[in-house]
């Protein structure tokens, strides 16, 4: 669907990788994103090092967006190297935006 999607809309400035996103991640230069977008399945207790892998991917200004099945407390932001700036939720999922903390 992806890369029907990409045809369509002649996105060449998109690349489509396809692998273990924790690998995928790890070999991907370090502050390379704007923004990260994680939805990490929420049973297999892949938050934190997910969180870990998107921290090292960010731009000195980029932004986190996670959804998570409960808030995320602010001390677990914070063992990852970042802040909540905003969260909510809607039904079962909550949804935070996430920074790299400010001097």
């Amino acid at each position: 669907a992806l890369r029907a999607a990409q045809a369509r809309l002649d996105a060449v400035q998109v690349e489509i990788i396809a692998g273990d996103a924790l690998s995928v991640a790890a070999g991907l230069p370090a502050g390379s994103f704007d923004v990260v977008f994680l939805d990490p399945p929420f049973d297999a207790h892949l938050q934190a090092p997910a969180l870990d892998a998107a921290r090292r991917l960010l731009a000195s200004d980029g932004l986190i967006y996670l959804e998570a099945p409960a808030p995320l407390p602010p001390e677990q932001a914070q063992q990852a190297g970042l802040e909540v700036i905003r969260q909510a939720g809607a039904g079962q999922v909550a949804f935070h935006l996430l920074r790299v903390p400010t001097a």
